[in-house]
């Protein structure tokens, strides 16, 4: 999966994955308990989700989830790879689910035999594609992290324009604060680029009228994150202590905002506000 789209996973996976297991998978969790992430020894990549779970039947079992933009051709093998190892670990049944975000619909094998002609292992996994989702279950969530993942679902015929207008709307509805609405933008408008529709987010998102500086608008902040990303890709921790210390400058973010768009802790943040030796 390209970075910035992994990244928008990992980052919202705890809030939405307990709401896509029911809408999507049918599984209704009353228990997840957490799996040591030490299949990194074995395996080049770790899981996306991998949780034990108690359901409401207390029926246990390993539930293993991969969100997919890349239609991989092996993937079939690496989910096998993944299934052999982790009912080895743990002696109880394992659950796996590929949820498809990419553009084109998925032409990836799911079965080990159509990979594999005449081998003998029966081994497949289901493939959720989410383009085939109705759009509107996924705006009436209360969950902005689940709301904008509406911009990859089935427009059930509805015009684009209409339905980014929507999402925006419940977006903003259901954020609570600026800060994590600028957040939930980005989001969103990294989404959107799987679906062509960038270039509509970002216009009808600028057109929203919202109640923040300007100083606080998303675009401002995505220009700084890139500014911080850019310099830590160059090494120039210079250029990094230069952002944060004009978001200091211009008063208009606390010490724990500046330190989350800089992803640095709130100490280092108070530290360059008091000065050199202090």
């Amino acid at each position: 999966m390209p970075k910035e789209y992994d990244k928008i996973i990992r980052e919202n996976i705890e809030e939405v994955i307990l709401p896509l297991a029911y809408k999507l998978l049918n599984i209704r969790p009353k228990r997840l308990e957490e799996i040591p992430d030490d299949l990194q020894t074995t395996i080049e990549r770790e899981p996306d989700f991998l949780k034990k779970v108690t359901d409401q039947d207390d029926n246990l079992f390993i539930l293993q989830i991969e969100f997919q933009v890349a239609d991989e051709t092996d993937m079939v093998l690496r989910m096998c790879e993944y299934k052999g190892i982790l009912l080895r670990k743990h002696k109880l049944p394992v659950r796996q689910f590929v949820i498809y975000l990419g553009r084109q619909d998925p032409k990836m094998k799911t079965k080990l035999q159509d990979v594999i002609p005449g081998d003998a292992l029966a081994y497949d996994f289901p493939l959720i594609n989410i383009h085939q989702y109705d759009y509107q279950k996924l705006l009436a969530s209360d969950i902005p992290e689940e709301i904008i993942l509406a911009i990859l679902s089935d427009f059930q015929n509805e015009s684009p324009e209409i339905v980014v207008e929507k999402i925006l709307a419940r977006v903003a509805a259901m954020s609570g604060d600026t800060i994590k609405l600028l957040k939930y933008l980005k989001q969103l408008s990294v989404l959107s680029r799987l679906r062509n529709l960038e270039e509509i987010t970002i216009k009808k998102a600028k057109a929203m009228t919202l109640n923040y500086d300007v100083e606080q608008d998303f675009w401002y902040q995505e220009g700084i994150e890139k500014g911080i990303e850019k310099g830590m890709e160059k090494g120039e921790e210079k250029e990094k202590t230069a952002i944060i210390l004009r978001l200091l400058k211009s008063d208009k973010l606390t010490l724990e905002e500046i330190a989350s768009v800089a992803e640095v802790s709130v100490d280092y943040v108070r530290q360059l506000q008091a000065g050199p030796g202090k």
